[in-house]
């Protein structure tokens, strides 16, 4: 057993035990007060929760909230359903829990002291037990056939879970190396329509380690392009600099990150560009990262698919158009087998 799926393991332990102990029936007390032990942590929002500092609550969702650290990071707590990833705090928390309908809201006080988020005097978050997320090792030893044999099963096995949003429905397309002019690109309007092209062009040279400097002017529009507190435009970049460092295209990887902060500082919000940075970082969703390494390896578990399927409203598969995007024109830089 790897030192991943040990950690993983003993995270599902712990949550096991964890919701034991709340079981059966617990439930906020009436005044909303209530203690939650976090288990697994991303670096990300370790950082933005720095010991004796204060903090907001930024937004507040049905399963899952993000708290504004002092230095502007960000952290958001949720139920381990939400999966792993850099700015994610995973708690042993029940699929039916409703922080709005607790009275959690944003701007609220947060508190960081002794090992412990406290927010708005009531809602206390122990850190003490949390484990440090990190992405998986990526894998290093794949080859041509492998890869190929990765996207042909990655192609086959999106088919059943497609969204009809997004960025997403071009993953087959992007897997078999044809030019994105679907009606889902369309649907971005002709601006996100001709960036996602732009940017895919951009993406094929970067893979093939001939990129320019820097993305050209027509992929700007992607940043910021579409609805959500993560638009689409945005998630695919971030999946795009996860496939570069994957496949060792750190150059073209550090080039996109520079472009894409530079143009979040006023073209997406808040949110959407910590996400961002986490990905120039080379740090994504967790399940992300697992399937990169599955179809680099020439798998594509349906598994892994149905995971990025929960990520978001369509942000998963957002994120492995991106990715499949540097994959399909990615070489390994040597021959040996798996």
């Amino acid at each position: 057993m790897g030192i991943d799926e040990a950690r993983a393991l003993q995270v599902r332990r712990a949550a096991r035990q964890t919701a034991r102990a709340l079981a059966p029936g617990h439930t906020l007390a009436a005044d909303g007060g209530s203690n939650f032990a976090v288990r697994l942590i991303g670096g990300a929002a370790r950082r933005a929760l720095a010991e004796g500092s204060q903090a907001t609550v930024l937004a507040v969702f049905r399963r899952s909230f993000y708290v504004e650290g002092a230095d502007g990071g960000l952290a958001c707590f949720g139920p381990e359903a939400m999966g792993a990833g850099p700015l994610n705090g995973l708690c042993a928390l029940a699929e039916t829990i409703d922080w709005r309908a607790r009275g959690l809201h944003a701007g609220a006080p947060v508190a960081i002291a002794d090992g412990a988020v406290t927010i708005a005097e009531r809602l206390v978050f122990s850190l003490d037990p949390a484990l440090g997320w990190r992405p998986p090792r990526p894998i290093r030893r794949w080859t041509a056939t492998s890869l190929a044999r990765g996207l042909e099963r990655l192609a086959e096995a999106v088919l059943l879970r497609l969204p009809g949003d997004g960025i997403g429905p071009l993953i087959p397309d992007l897997a078999t190396r044809r030019r994105p002019l679907g009606a889902a690109v369309a649907a971005l309007g002709r601006a996100g329509a001709g960036a996602v092209c732009a940017m895919t062009e951009w993406l094929a040279k970067a893979a093939a380690d001939a990129a320019p400097d820097r993305p050209p002017h027509a992929a700007s529009p992607l940043i910021g392009c579409g609805p959500g507190l993560t638009p689409s435009g945005d998630d695919f970049v971030g999946g795009a600099m996860i496939g570069l460092r994957a496949t060792a295209r750190s150059s073209a990887a550090d080039s996109l990150g520079r472009w894409a902060l530079e143009k979040a500082q006023e073209g997406t919000g808040k949110i959407s560009r910590a996400h961002l940075a986490a990905a120039a970082d080379g740090e994504g969703a967790d399940s992300l990262h697992r399937l990169v390494a599955a179809v680099l390896a020439g798998k594509a578990p349906q598994s892994g698919v149905d995971a990025i399927a929960a990520i978001g409203h369509v942000s998963g598969f957002d994120a492995l158009a991106g990715a499949t995007a540097v994959l399909a024109h990615t070489r390994p830089a040597n021959s040996r087998g798996l």
